[in-house]
């Protein structure tokens, strides 16, 4: 398998221009150079080739290729993996990112989402006709990474992950053949893809169950970084026992520029309430009184807003370009020493662009056999996402030490694994962040259905 920065023969380089209809980038084509970005800029490897793939056909030919020439391999869909996992250097990047076309069949409510697309081309052709699934919560996110990893968004906790969705997934195996998994097809592989984070296969096309979706009762609530404790222990209190209707996050960071929120306080420390209510919205209120009430809000602009509209709210947040530093850690509990650990960062927040989110499971999520799936943190209650984030390359040395030191200090209340969606590139591979016993049988399917080790380690 070829490793580190050596080049991809030129007899493959060949076979791919000969096979493929997609567009073969080499390390000394101009446009490679800005082809081989991924969002979290802090990201720098050089595959030995990229090949922007026109269909599944180009994958199996490039797969058959990489099986030939003993070529590593790795899978781009969206690219916002904050871990970097699309790229390797020396290998050869399989860019799904041509392929985003979405068909919805209202009548049997399902989605066909090609391997590249991102969730604002899933949610805007599915709220055509008034249906939904759980996405990512910033749009620009591929589905395909998305999924892999278990998919937690503001419809979970009512209609599960985005695996818990998932009817049936295309795969292209290692080898070039071509399968479908499902609950009746190659069971195993579909366990193993929800929530496995990859390295069984190149998936070229997933189908969604979808739910019927009007408008959201969504919006957020904003008060001084002073009662970050006070809102995080509401947050504790009522999110467990919330109906499944429900989903929110608290977000300790500066406050953005919101034309609703006075601007004296733009810049400074707050925590962010983010609420969403996915039912009645006449039912919303018993639920959602004691998360906008507490305390001194500074601004509460919570109401009916269309799903697809909530679902772009954040993407101004999370542009791409900057130097982004991840941990997770999820949690049976959120325990007083955690809030105060939480309440005490939010006032020296390494920089005015990192976040801290705190969001919620439970629900459909925990209902869901765990056995059904290779998702680890269904009896998790609580997740916390540390989301260290600078424009500057030269500060991110210090951004990243700091981020390591909040999350050692949560670590004492934390579950054993990681969730493969928020890890960060030095967590290692994903099965070496699931449990033991989780990581044990993904890595015998991967052995099983990628026996020569191509996909590079994700």
């Amino acid at each position: 398998m070829a490793t580190g920065s050596t080049p991809i023969p030129a007899t493959a380089i060949a076979a791919l221009r000969r096979l493929v209809r997609g567009r073969l980038l080499l390390p000394d084509d101009a446009p490679y150079a800005l082809d081989r970005r991924v969002w979290n800029a802090a990201i720098d490897r050089h595959p030995g080739a990229i090949l922007q793939c026109a269909d599944a056909e180009d994958v199996t030919q490039a797969l058959r290729v990489a099986t030939d020439h003993s070529l590593a391999v790795t899978v781009r869909g969206g690219g916002h993996n904050v871990a970097g996992r699309a790229l390797a250097d020396g290998a050869l990047l399989i860019d799904l990112s041509r392929m985003r076309d979405v068909t919805v069949d209202p009548d049997a409510r399902t989605a066909r989402v090609q391997g590249g697309a991102l969730w604002h081309d899933v949610d805007c052709a599915t709220a055509r006709h008034g249906l939904a699934t759980t996405g990512g919560l910033v749009s620009g996110t591929g589905v395909g990474g998305f999924t892999l990893g278990g998919g937690a968004g503001w419809l979970m906790r009512k209609h599960g992950l985005a695996i818990d969705n998932l009817r049936a997934a295309s795969v292209v195996l290692a080898d070039g053949r071509f399968v479908r998994a499902s609950a009746d097809e190659h069971p195993d592989l579909f366990w193993a893809l929800r929530g496995g984070g990859g390295g069984l296969g190149v998936v070229t096309e997933f189908e969604f169950g979808l739910h019927r979706m009007g408008p959201v009762y969504a919006g957020v609530v904003i008060r001084p970084a002073t009662e970050a404790a006070l809102a995080l222990r509401i947050f504790r209190d009522v999110a467990p026992g919330a109906p499944d209707e429900f989903c929110g996050m608290t977000v300790l960071a500066h406050a953005p520029p919101l034309p609703f929120l006075d601007a004296a306080w733009h810049g400074r420390p707050v925590v962010i309430s983010a609420l969403c209510w996915c039912g009645d919205p006449a039912a919303a209120e018993a639920t959602l009184e004691p998360l906008r009430r507490a305390g001194t809000p500074l601004a509460d602009h919570v109401g009916p807003i269309p799903y697809l509209q909530w679902q772009h709210l954040q993407d101004g947040g999370a542009p791409p370009g900057r130097h982004q530093y991840w941990k997770t850690a999820s949690l049976a509990d959120l325990p007083d020493a955690a809030i105060e650990a939480l309440a005490q960062a939010v006032q020296s927040l390494p920089t005015p662009q990192t976040e801290i989110h705190v969001q919620h499971l439970g629900g459909a999520v925990a209902r869901a056999p765990a056995a059904e799936t290779a998702f680890g943190h269904r009896d998790a209650r609580f997740f916390v996402n540390l989301i260290g984030v600078t424009p500057w390359a030269d500060a991110y040395p210090a951004l990243r030490e700091a981020v390591r030191d909040l999350h050692g200090r949560l670590q004492s209340h934390a579950l054993p694994g990681l969730l493969p969606n928020f890890s960060g590139y030095d967590d290692g591979p994903v099965p070496d962040q699931l449990t033991a016993t989780l990581a044990v049988r993904l890595q015998a399917l991967r052995r099983r259905y990628d026996p020569a080790a191509r996909f590079s380690p994700t």
